[in-house]
C-alpha cells in the first residue's frame, strides 16, 4: 500500500495540521522534534509543517533549537495553552469568514451580501474561539490516548 503526503495545507487546514504536531511534541515531554520527524508522523511535507510552526514560534508557543539535535519543542505545558491560542497564533481567526467572503465577488450584490453577512460572519468567528477556550492542548493529548 502506498502512502500519500500532503503536499500542501490550506489556511483552513494548517490549524489542525499543527494541532497534530503539538500533540507529538507534547509526547515528548521536552525533548526536540524536527520537522522531519513530524512530517513523518503526519504524512505532510516538512516545509509545509515548517511554515506553519514558524507562526507558533513567533508567538512563542515554541521554541526552536539549531544544531544536529534541533528541533521543536513547546514553551509551555499543554496543560497552559489553549486551542484558542493556538488558533489566533495560527491567524486562523476569520478565516471561516474569510473563506466565506471570498466567494462573494466584487460586484453590487457582492457588496450587499458581504454587509448583511459581515455581523453574523463576526459572530460565528466569537462563537469558535468561545469553545476552543474551553479546551487545552493537554485535554487534546489525553483526548487521543497519547
Amino acid at each position: 500500500m502506498t502512502r500519500t503526503r500532503n503536499s500542501g495545507a490550506p489556511p483552513y487546514k494548517s490549524f489542525v495540521l499543527v494541532l497534530q504536531a503539538l500533540i507529538i511534541m507534547a509526547r515528548k515531554e521536552g525533548n526536540t522534534c524536527s520537522s522531519c520527524e513530524i512530517a513523518g508522523y503526519l504524512s505532510s511535507e516538512p516545509t509545509v509543517l515548517r511554515k506553519a510552526l514558524a507562526k507558533l514560534t513567533k508567538e512563542q508557543i515554541l521554541v526552536t533549537r539549531e544544531g544536529r539535535d534541533g528541533g521543536y519543542m513547546l514553551n509551555r505545558s499543554p496543560e497552559e495553552l489553549t486551542l484558542a491560542e493556538i488558533y489566533c497564533a495560527m491567524e486562523v481567526d476569520g478565516l471561516q469568514s474569510n473563506a466565506v467572503i471570498e466567494t462573494m465577488y466584487g460586484n453590487t450584490f457582492g457588496a450587499q451580501m458581504k454587509s448583511a453577512c459581515g455581523d453574523i460572519l463576526e459572530e460565528m468567528n466569537q462563537s469558535a474561539l468561545g469553545i476552543l477556550q474551553k479546551y487545552t492542548l493537554g485535554d487534546l493529548v489525553r483526548r487521543t490516548g497519547c
